[in-house]
């Protein structure tokens, strides 16, 4: 299978500068760490969407939706054909409480 294109909506984007933003207050080591960590799961997204991901249940929009865990942040994307389309990414509230990355 041949890598898709990742593609990052404005509002992952900016979703992505406040979450750095947010860690950085606390601790320049963990903003760098949230940082890898995102951008990582976002080059392994266009490998393989499916791997260590789970289905996301958006019944009003068609196409295949899911979502993947970086760090406590859960990223929200659209696979396509020949892409990947990040749509946004939100605290994973779960896993931010019982502190797992």
């Amino acid at each position: 299978m041949s890598k898709r294109q990742v593609i990052i909506s404005d509002r992952a984007l900016n979703a992505f500068h406040r979450i750095i933003q947010q860690v950085k207050t606390n601790s320049l080591v963990g903003a760098e760490d949230a940082r890898t960590s995102i951008i990582n799961r976002l080059r392994k997204l266009g490998a393989n969407p499916a791997m260590n991901t789970r289905v996301a249940n958006f019944a009003t929009l068609e196409g295949e939706f899911r979502s993947a865990l970086a760090w406590n942040y859960r990223i929200y994307f659209k696979v396509e054909t020949n892409r990947i389309i990040v749509l946004d990414m939100i605290l994973d509230k779960e896993n931010a409480e019982t502190g797992e990355k």
